[in-house]
């Protein structure tokens, strides 16, 4: 659910907790849109409760034709200059009736356009391909600090159909197009809408209640004939969650493509660009996140004002179990990969999990995503597995159709495994990174029939309560695994075994959130995407290498020149090959690894990663010539967690990352 943080702050006011629900407000609207030529019109009328005062607000773009307060026309207000219109209502005695007509003119969509700012704009947009308007954008007017239940008509020139979240009532072609009217009953805090020249297909599905689902997909006629496979998939995910959690708390499901990279979720829909849902893995995890999210972020909202649990439970259930399906090994990738992300931020970007409330970057999604999906994990490795589901389903019982926060997730967790998880929830949701643990010594012994194995483990201050598994590795290539009770910032442990092991390491299985040591993982490009303190050497002029460096790169790194010495963090060189070969021999720096060289003879452009003795690791962009520079703009951002990767244009055609290296002691044979 990568709504956008904007309308994460419109929700958290407008549902601010369970105790103290926000006034529900009902509203009926009809709008018509043709994305042509991206004129909306707009009418609509509110039913404001009574007994308290009441802000409107209206993004100042959009032209007012009427207001009126109880058929009695108000003033409208002027321009303020700080983007939004701005209405104020006194408390009245009894409910008002508010209408309002509105038009405007929405942005064209810029074809240039990427996920990141996407998720950065709320700017209302349109274009022959369609329209997206999201609810954060006030483009239909927005009743402050309230919970909106909605019925909204959309009316599209042919082709176009219009989508919003809730049920469809009722469709009808007419002089101005066609007319779709949703509802929508449980409250939210503004409407999204979509738009677009949609085939629609349609399924029943049949719910663990005996509920009749509503299945559709509103697909763009390029992509149209995947619709069964993604109405099948729909399926397998409301069988799987319903089997988990729950019946699904809507009475229909619908996946609508973008004409532009979107990746977001909404109450009873996933909005995904056409080409994200071009791509080979979506159906198989990004499409079960979304449907996932009709229970965790839309059945039961987060409150906001205390972080968003959602994304993380979500990654939890969705992304992480899929792997999990998939083997242990790639659900050990899975969580070597969110640790490795982690490593990839600098303290100064991290942040406690109690303050994430959405994406916007890269760092957020590490930590309100990754790091909050492995609490989860810990969490059922403390609990145990069955435990775990039983809280996840009263959870879900209690707090349906609500608002709830952490502390409602621990009470059900509490509830279920009878333990006090207030201090070890506490230092995982308030404190910022995570624990930093060493392997600090091992040896073993005779002792009786077998051998003991000492371990001590240290972590910094403040220490973090944990259970932190060591392997022992015997000849032959046998483990065994010990969990150790870790409380202090020196614990110390020994185990009985029947023969002598060979070697002790800490954590193979990647299972407790941590930094990992700074030998411990080798670079991933995400480090040069994310890393605040990055600095960045175009060893090309020109705009093709600058636009290429911002495609890469949050923020604002710091600008070297390619006659300036290598800084001591982390550096980052963009530029064609032979311009970066010249830099990296001049100032002594390590050259393309072979790995990367044996590759295909048709590549274009390559993107690699290596540490520097005594400083920082390097990150390398380089293609043969400026066409090959420039395709690497758009995909080469999706590769962070990659190592290395090579690029024949803009296809990737072979990647990897370099290993891990645990900590590990070898246990002398004297």
């Amino acid at each position: 659910m990568k709504r956008l943080v904007a309308l994460a702050l419109l929700i958290s006011t407008a549902v601010a907790g369970p105790a103290t629900a926000a006034p529900a407000v009902q509203a009926r609207l009809d709008v018509r849109l043709d994305p042509t030529t991206r004129e909306l019109a707009g009418q609509g009328t509110w039913l404001l409760p009574p007994g308290r005062a009441w802000q409107i607000v209206l993004d100042e773009r959009h032209g007012v034709q009427r207001f009126t307060i109880d058929g009695r026309t108000a003033e409208v207000p002027a321009r303020s200059g700080h983007g939004l219109r701005n209405w104020s209502l006194d408390a009245a005695p009894r409910e008002r009736r508010i209408e309002v007509h509105w038009r405007g003119r929405l942005e064209p969509i810029d074809g240039r356009i990427d996920h990141r700012s996407v998720l950065t704009s709320v700017a209302p947009i349109a274009g022959p391909n369609g329209a997206f308007l999201p609810a954060a954008s006030y483009w239909h007017p927005v009743v402050r600090d309230a919970a909106l239940s909605y019925r909204i008509a959309v009316t599209a020139p042919s082709p176009h159909l219009g989508v919003a979240p809730g049920a469809l009532l009722s469709e009808r072609a007419g002089a101005g197009g066609r007319t779709r009217t949703y509802a929508f009953e449980q409250p939210d805090a503004a409407i999204d809408l979509m738009v677009g020249p949609y085939v629609v297909g349609e399924r029943e599905h049949r719910s663990v209640d005996g509920r009749r689902i509503a299945l559709r997909t509103l697909l763009h006629p390029e992509i149209a004939e995947r619709s069964a496979g993604d109405l099948d998939a729909i399926e397998r995910y409301l069988r799987l969650y319903e089997r988990w959690i729950g019946p699904y708390p809507f009475d229909t499901f619908s996946l609508v493509s973008s004409p532009v990279p979107t990746g977001f979720g909404m109450p009873t829909l996933a909005y995904l660009g056409v080409d994200v849902l071009r791509l080979p893995f979506i159906r198989d995890t990004s499409l079960g996140h979304e449907v996932l999210h009709n229970w965790w972020g839309h059945g039961v909202r987060p409150d906001y004002a205390r972080g968003n649990w959602a994304e993380g439970l979500t990654t939890f259930m969705a992304d992480y179990t899929y792997q999990e399906r998939a083997g242990p090994a790639a659900a050990r990738d899975a969580r070597t990969g969110w640790l490795r992300n982690f490593a990839s931020i600098g303290d100064a970007a991290d942040e406690p999990l109690v303050r994430f409330t959405s994406r916007t970057h890269g760092v957020e999604q590490v930590v309100g995503y990754q790091k909050a999906a492995m609490v989860f994990a810990m969490l059922r490795d403390l609990v145990g597995e069955a435990a775990f589901d039983h809280a996840i389903r009263e959870f879900w019982r209690e707090h349906r159709g609500g608002v709830a926060g952490w502390d409602d997730l621990r009470a059900a967790f509490e509830a279920a495994s009878q333990r006090d998880l207030r201090a070890w929830l506490a230092q995982w949701l308030e404190r910022p990174g995570g624990p930093d643990l060493r392997l600090a010594a091992a040896a073993t012994e005779p002792e009786g029939p077998g051998w003991r194995t000492r371990v001590t483990i240290t972590q910094a201050s403040p220490p973090y309560r944990l259970r932190v598994p060591v392997a022992l590795a015997y000849a032959g290539g046998e483990r065994t695994l010990h969990w150790i009770d870790v409380d202090g910032a020196r614990t110390e442990a020994a185990f009985d075994v029947p023969r002598r092991p060979d070697r002790v390491v800490l954590d193979p299985e990647a299972r407790v959130f941590r930094r990992l040591a700074p030998r411990e993982a080798p670079p991933i490009l995400r480090q040069a995407m994310l890393d605040p303190a990055a600095a960045i050497v175009l060893v090309t002029e020109g705009p093709v290498a600058e636009a290429l460096a911002r495609a890469l790169v949050e923020g604002t790194p710091s600008r070297l020149e390619a006659k300036s010495a290598p800084p001591a963090g982390t550096l980052l060189v963009v530029g064609m090959a032979g311009d970066v070969e010249a830099y990296l021999e001049r100032h002594s720096l390590p050259r393309r690894p072979p790995e990367i060289e044996a590759r295909s003879p048709a590549a274009t452009g390559w993107a690699w990663t290596t540490e520097r003795t005594g400083a920082g690791p390097l990150a390398v962009v380089e293609a043969r010539d400026d066409a090959a520079l420039a395709a690497l703009a758009r995909p080469l951002p999706h590769h962070g967690r990659q190592s290395w990767i090579v690029f024949e244009g803009a296809r990737a055609i072979a990647r990897g990352t370099w290993p891990l290296r645990p900590q590990e002691i070898v246990l002398d044979r004297d």
